[in-house]
């Protein structure tokens, strides 16, 4: 038995079997169980269907139809929330960007109830700008982008590790994959830094796009001896700005590691997660005017934000606790 409703097709059957003489009783009368059978129906969902009439003397497909549509208009579920729950949303979405599907985890998970919506409901509230929700608070703005193989053509390392040296288990702590970000110009630009398991980045200014300054923020990142002991190798992209990779090396007492040229997917997780920070920092804006207490504040923004990849757990708990194993 399926319960779907009837569509204009089945409507017209029916009304044909209704007064076919094969599917009538000895006294005239339309047999609905027999019907019901015939259309792999329950006998109940063919009463009711013949109830919009009269009678099933008077049943019309095409009347029927319309009249079905008109009736589906009225149902329309009216969702109420408490002014808690829109305060709560509100700052979830427009304070710190939050998707509909970690909303109603995360709504889940707080109050142990569920979301008065479903995700997919509440992409469409987004969409129609209802309880004050703004479609520039979505990643793309809600449109979708396709990604773009490019060649870096930035110039050439020489004398390095390459990716495939780097063989570590996945689920292993202390792996990090490094990148920068420009922006207006390709003239301010930043460091990201980011742990492949808890998915928990760092980021830092940088004045300008030399091997010099990398280094200097690298060690300014890693100054504490803690840091240093997680560490157990670092993925990056052959950017001339790494060149004196190995003054990292000495620096953490780690090994650098590069990803084929135009290959960025060979370190996903930074890519992935400079999505995050390019959501607050659009590839049109010049970096260089937000202070280094901004971008701290943004990224605290994002790793506090639970990911469904880690159990809908943010990136900053997960962090926390692993490094707790190396003090």
């Amino acid at each position: 038995m399926n319960y779907k409703h009837f569509n204009i097709d089945e409507r017209v059957i029916l009304s044909q079997l209704l007064v076919s003489k094969l599917f009538q009783k000895k006294n005239g009368k339309p047999n609905l169980s027999k019907i019901a059978k015939a259309m792999d129906k329950h006998r109940s969902t063919i009463l009711r269907e013949i109830n919009r009439f009269y009678s099933a003397k008077y049943y019309n497909a095409v009347k029927a139809h319309k009249k079905y549509f008109k009736n589906r208009k009225k149902s329309v579920k009216h969702i109420k929330f408490s002014y808690q729950q829109l305060m709560w949303l509100d700052e979830k979405f427009n304070k710190f960007h939050w998707s509909p599907e970690i909303i109603c985890y995360a709504y889940k998970r707080e109050f142990g109830i569920k979301f008065p919506v479903c995700f997919k409901t509440l992409y469409k509230y987004v969409f129609l700008g209802l309880f004050g929700l703004n479609k520039r608070n979505l990643y793309f703005h809600g449109r979708k982008n396709k990604s773009k193989q490019t060649i870096d053509n930035r110039g050439k390392l020489t004398n390095f590790r390459t990716i495939a040296e780097a063989k570590h288990n996945k689920n292993e702590f202390g792996w990090f994959e490094m990148d920068t970000i420009v922006g207006k110009d390709l003239k301010s630009v930043c460091l990201v830094l980011t742990e492949q398991l808890t998915k928990f980045e760092i980021v830092k200014k940088l004045k300008d796009r030399t091997p010099n300054e990398v280094i200097r923020v690298i060690k300014s990142i890693f100054k504490t001896s803690i840091l240093k002991k997680i560490v157990k190798g670092i993925i990056t992209d052959q950017g001339k700005e790494f060149s004196e990779w190995k003054q990292i090396e000495v620096y953490i007492g780690t090994k650098v590691y590069f990803c084929d040229r135009g290959k960025p997917t060979q370190k996903p997780i930074v890519e992935r997660i400079n999505r995050d920070l390019r959501h607050w920092f659009p590839k049109s804006i010049d970096l260089d005017i937000f202070s280094q207490q901004y971008y701290d504040e943004v990224v605290n923004i994002i790793n506090e934000r639970p990911r469904q990849c880690l159990g809908w757990n943010s990136s900053k708990s997960k962090f926390v606790n692993m490094i707790q194993n190396y003090i």
